[in-house]
């Protein structure tokens, strides 16, 4: 049997063609999307899977496998754990991902201080919503509360130890 590493599992179908919402662990990301194939735990037994293609769709990873080409094909394969082969994972020198600036996942910044390259100081993020299309922050922005896109053409920086974000905000959005 290969040595086999979990890097996480998938969800639900995603559309007609069978693609499948993936939860890939963020040390793990860099590996999977140049994986050629991946191991699904289907009935305590791994079978492997080979990666037609992936893409995002907001902040969450969609993948196609080969032969699975239909909902219905897709979902024996939901909310299982998946592997990659330790032999095809990528040495951490050669990783080019930041982890901590990777777009996946933006629910570590609720308690981050949200900053704007015009305005300064925004406010503290209260929360990180999740949208069907997109992730939004909800900051308290003086007396009222604002929506703000966290989309990683908006981002200019993530300081993780200062926890702040600093990021170009489109015209007028503090003034609604």
């Amino acid at each position: 049997m290969e040595d086999l590493v979990s890097i996480g599992f998938t969800k639900k179908s995603h559309g007609f063609r069978g693609e499948i919402k993936m939860n890939v662990k963020d040390e793990f990301v860099e590996d999977f999307l140049n994986a050629e194939v991946v191991f699904i735990e289907i009935s305590g037994r791994t079978a492997p899977f080979f990666i037609e293609n992936v893409r995002y769709s907001g902040h969450t990873l969609l993948s196609k496998f080969e032969d699975i080409d239909s909902p219905e094909a897709a979902l024996p394969l939901t909310s299982k754990p998946v592997f990659l082969r330790r032999s095809d994972l990528i040495p951490e020198s050669e990783k080019l991902l930041e982890v901590s600036e990777n777009a996946l996942s933006f629910a570590r910044l609720q308690g981050f201080t949200l900053i704007d390259s015009d305005f300064g100081k925004v406010g503290p993020i209260k929360e990180v919503v999740e949208y069907p299309q997109q992730e939004m922050a909800l900051v308290r922005f003086g007396e009222k509360e604002l929506l703000i896109p966290l989309h990683k053409d908006l981002i200019v920086s993530i300081d993780e130890s200062a926890k702040e974000i600093k990021m170009t905000l489109p015209e007028g959005l503090l003034d609604l």
